[in-house]
């Protein structure tokens, strides 16, 4: 009479928001796992035999569980059956014995294989067996309830093989149920006994009858097992004139791979473009169950590379569809091989074969080389007036923001090393800290035929980058960016070790439209500081700052991930007079101790 219950996992979420730039943060994720009892009944001299395990969603035993256990009539469930007699005892010598409570409740310990067993002194009649297992620090609780007919033989189902894991792609799914009975320790094969499998939404899977050795299988169209997940498989048997009814259940996790499609490929080659001004390569993942109509949307995200391992775009899934945006330094042939695979964020969901996709491959614009050469006249503008001498004192000035509360992006030159070593640094969040993987760190030479790369690197897990030796020139350039962090130029430090600190783009969306409103004035103006809700009203009649603060305040507070091109739709909304797309470069502050090409900036909070 083998039965098995699961608790659900808990997952405690604490989210921290900033107050006024409040920004939805996950501060502390606490993660408990769930509990499953497995049990089953049988008789030995007349006694009841209650036996099973403690097992947590890995199948691994909880070991020092300890298990509750209460009887009830099935005629009278709310009259509590009383244990008398020499009843409670163990079922082996030398074993822990069950704990009276009362006279209705025992505890039961476990074994160091969370096993645990007990022979109970029942009147003949029809039971109910209430188990609880008792919540650990790191796991939740279960319970479950174990119907006991005593006048009729009791029958354990279990699956043979138990099959933890179940694939949505194969052509059939089979199962194996073992049907039997135990009375006096002999264990007999349940002979042609009909069998029900369920799911855990109780849609029927298929019916069966146990063969001479108990056995009874199942084939089941994959489709119908459910989505890709979790989920329980449910063997039941409803009882006959001689033994009694019987229902055992297991957890399962329903795979399938995905596989991924360019619309716009033709023959596995996508339109021409070019890779400095960016490629938008629209990508669509399917679960390959869903050809024999399986649901499910696979989530997660798309990865691009270029040759080996270097990876020149990602984005998330949404619904299933995913804009990738290519951006990399024009090579020398007409054509980029690409490889694209797909980067699952649920084990249910399994990575198909990469997509090879080959991108021919123009010029970028001339009109794309303006902002270029701007932004390099604006360097040397500020490096000639960081040399003019101090204002005089006396004359009246802006007052800054507080650092203190609106940490910037920025690169600090920690200490100077040989230049025969180049450059190492880590880079990390300016608001909270946190060190960034996956972070593009490059050196740039601008000039007037467009960005030389003189070296790229990406962050590793602990937010660390090396950056080769390279010979600078006045004018070069070092670049930060992250997927969800925005883009930070600044003129190259000199070699040594550096402190990079990017600003998510959400962070950055909110920063430009408060400056906006500085500059504006009343009513855009606002203290402590605007707000899009505050921009909002104020715009009153003016539909197009209304729309550019409503699309500011669902990217920033809207909980969705904030790419650049997500930026990028923001930005242009913005009105006339409003910032556009963020600057391509931003002059660093010069401060007195520090050279030309560090920047100064307080550490993060």
């Amino acid at each position: 009479m083998a039965v098995a219950a699961a608790a659900t996992s808990l997952v405690s979420v604490a989210i921290l928001f900033s107050s006024g730039r409040a920004l939805a943060d996950i501060a502390h994720v606490r993660v408990k796992g769930s509990a499953r009892i497995d049990a089953h009944a049988a008789r030995a001299s007349g006694k009841l035999v209650l036996s099973g395990t403690v097992v947590d969603d890995t199948a691994h035993p909880i070991v020092g569980a300890r298990v509750a256990l209460g009887i009830a009539r099935a005629r009278s469930p709310a009259g509590m059956a009383t244990l008398t007699g020499d009843s409670p005892e163990p079922c082996s010598e030398g074993a822990q014995p069950p704990i009276l409570e009362r006279g209705d409740l025992l505890s039961l310990p476990t074994d160091d294989a969370a096993r645990f067993c007990a022979r109970l002194t029942l009147p003949t009649d029809r039971y109910v067996v209430h188990l609880e297992s008792l919540a650990t620090g790191l796991v939740d609780g279960a319970h479950l309830d174990l119907p006991v007919d005593l006048a009729l033989e009791p029958v354990t189902l279990r699956f043979d093989p138990e099959r933890p894991v179940l694939s949505l792609d194969d052509e059939s799914a089979l199962l194996e149920v073992v049907a039997s009975t135990e009375d006096d320790g002999v264990t007999t094969a349940a002979v042609g006994i009909p069998l029900l499998l369920a799911n855990e939404t109780g849609t029927p899977l298929g019916s069966a009858i146990t063969n001479a050795s108990g056995r009874a299988r199942f084939a089941v169209d994959p489709t119908h097992l459910g989505p890709p997940g979790k989920g329980t498989l449910r063997v039941s048997f409803a009882g006959s004139n001689d033994a009694g009814a019987s229902t055992h259940e297991r957890e399962v996790e329903r795979r399938t791979h995905v596989d991924l499609g360019a619309p716009d490929g033709i023959d596995g080659k996508l339109p021409v473009g070019s890779p400095e001004d960016g490629v938008v390569v629209r990508m669509r993942a399917t679960a390959r169950c869903a050809v024999r109509g399986c649901a499910g949307t696979p989530t997660g995200t798309v990865e691009a590379r270029l040759g080996g391992d270097t990876i020149v775009g990602a984005a998330p899934l949404d619904n299933g569809e995913a804009r990738v945006v290519l951006t990399f330094a024009m090579p020398a042939a007409s054509e980029a091989a690409l490889r694209l695979r797909y980067v699952p964020d649920a084990p249910w969901y399994q990575p198909g074969p990469e997509l090879a996709l080959t991108l021919p491959l123009r010029a970028p614009s001339p009109w794309k080389k303006l902002p270029l050469l701007l932004a390099g006249l604006g360097v040397l503008a500020w490096l000639a007036v960081a040399r003019l001498p101090p204002r005089a004192p006396g004359r009246r000035t802006a007052a800054p923001r507080d650092p203190a509360h609106h940490p910037e992006a920025g690169v600090e030159l920690l200490r100077a090393g040989p230049a025969a070593r180049g450059w190492t640094g880590r880079i990390h969040d300016a608001h909270d800290g946190f060190r960034l993987t996956q972070a593009r760190v490059a050196v740039e030479r601008p000039a007037f035929e467009g960005v030389e790369v003189l070296a790229e690197v990406l962050s590793d897990t602990e937010g660390s980058f090396v950056i080769p030796p390279v010979e600078l020139r006045p004018g070069d350039q070092l670049l930060a960016e992250g997927p969800l962090h925005g883009m930070l130029r600044r003129p190259m430090p000199p070699p040594g070790e550096l402190d990079v600190a990017l600003v998510l783009r959400k962070r950055a969306l909110i920063d430009r439209l408060v400056n906006w409103a500085r500059r504006r004035g009343k009513p855009f103006d606002s203290r402590p500081e605007p707000t899009p809700g505050h921009v909002r009203r104020a715009a009153a009649a003016d539909l197009a700052v209304a729309r550019w603060a409503d699309a500011v305040e669902e990217a920033a507070y809207g909980g969705g991930v904030v790419d650049a091109e997500a930026e990028r739709r923001v930005d242009e909304l913005a009105p006339g007079d409003g910032p556009g797309r963020a600057p391509a470069a931003i002059p660093a502050v010069p401060v007195p101790g520090v050279g030309p090409g560090q920047h100064h900036r307080p550490g993060p909070r």
